[in-house]
């Protein structure tokens, strides 16, 4: 079961209330690779963690721990919040460029002739 903080992808993570937290930093031990376990120092402890992204994260770089799946931790380069991740779930595509119009303009015009 993938519990996370702050309602991210929330199940149930009211099932470990020492984990649950805002998004805290942990430094990243042993390299993570996209899809595979690495190591974390979070809290005064080691930790298996995975991150969901596939990226790779290198020992020494700063990590948040975002939520658990079982004794696992979930990890992120940035930390979330509420406000963060509702934003980037609402993200638009920027608006069209006047050269856009006027491109689509000149291209139907030269159709229509």
């Amino acid at each position: 079961m993938l519990n996370t903080f702050n309602g991210v992808l929330k199940n149930s993570s009211s099932d470990n209330p020492y984990l649950l937290a805002m998004s805290k930093e942990a430094v990243v031990d042993e390299i993570i690779l996209p899809n595979e376990l690495g190591r974390i120092r979070y809290r005064g402890s080691v930790w298996n963690a995975k991150c969901l992204q596939e990226i790779t994260i290198y020992p020494e770089d700063v990590v948040y721990v975002v939520g658990n799946d079982n004794i696992t931790l979930i990890v992120d380069i940035v930390p979330h919040s509420d406000y963060n991740y509702s934003y980037q779930s609402q993200k638009k595509l920027p608006s069209a460029t006047p050269l856009f119009f006027l491109g689509n303009f000149l291209l139907l015009l030269l159709i229509l002739l």
